[in-house]
């Protein structure tokens, strides 16, 4: 834990998605190299499932692709034990449904990764750091109930419903925000929906301690190209920056 914040102290954190192994291994060492060298503070591992069934079409196609390329825990181990020994200073969260819990063991891997996050249900294991999802339209309640368990960051979501939205993005975390604030000091970072720079800033300014992007990051690792990649980082963490530090 104090890993964790020792790393993100007195900053806005930028947090990106990438699905494991994706589109393959190589390429997806290529890509967390992008990252590490352009700003970004947490890498988000999403780990393949055959049913991701919370997930949009942009992302649920990554875990599509890793799993017909024969992704298995073996090679998970490979890359966190890699990821850990080459990028040291980079946070990374794993998420994944119960079932790759299970499935990958990845409970006895939790010494390769930072925190690990659960899309279907709020975890209550110990000895590990958890991050719990939040949105409109849970009861303070269940709130309070998800923050006992939640060690490193909450995961507010911008509005109810799946990844990958390309729309305007919507406001409801602000409500969210607002309701974990009055009952605890843990960071909020905001993810579901961020996709332009203007979406990054809007969060930002309304106080969250950190940006979570997925799905428009996938679509910038589909079309190949290293300087779109990179762009897109350096435009998302400037924006980060410049609202910060107003």
């Amino acid at each position: 834990m104090d890993r964790i914040w020792e790393n993100l102290k007195n900053k806005k954190a930028l947090t990106v998605f990438l699905t494991a192994a994706y589109p393959n291994k190589e390429r997806f060492f290529e890509i967390v190299d992008l990252m590490a060298k352009n700003s970004v503070d947490v890498l988000e591992i999403g780990i393949p499932v055959e049913d991701p069934f919370l997930d949009g079409e942009t992302i649920a196609k990554t875990h599509e692709k890793a799993l017909e390329n024969g992704f298995n825990e073996k090679e998970l181990k490979e890359i966190l034990k890699t990821l850990r020994e080459k990028y040291p200073e980079l946070m990374v969260v794993i998420m994944t449904y119960k079932i790759g819990i299970e499935k990958y063991n990845l409970l006895s891997m939790k010494e390769y990764y930072d925190a690990l996050l659960c899309p279907e249900e709020a975890l209550t294991l110990e000895n590990v750091n958890l991050i719990n999802i939040y949105n409109e339209e849970m009861s303070l309640e269940e709130i309070k109930s998800r923050l006992k368990y939640n060690s490193a960051f909450a995961y507010v979501v911008s509005g109810v419903g799946k990844t990958g939205g390309t729309e305007k993005m919507p406001e409801k975390y602000k409500h969210t925000m607002k309701v974990i604030r009055e009952i605890s000091e843990i960071p909020i970072q905001i993810g579901f929906g961020v996709n332009k720079v203007e979406d990054a800033t809007a969060v930002i300014n309304s106080g969250a301690d950190g940006v979570i992007i997925g799905s428009e990051f996938i679509r910038k690792v589909n079309s190949g190209s290293d300087e779109e990649i990179v762009k897109f980082i350096n435009e998302m963490s400037s924006a980060i920056t410049k609202a910060h530090t107003k």
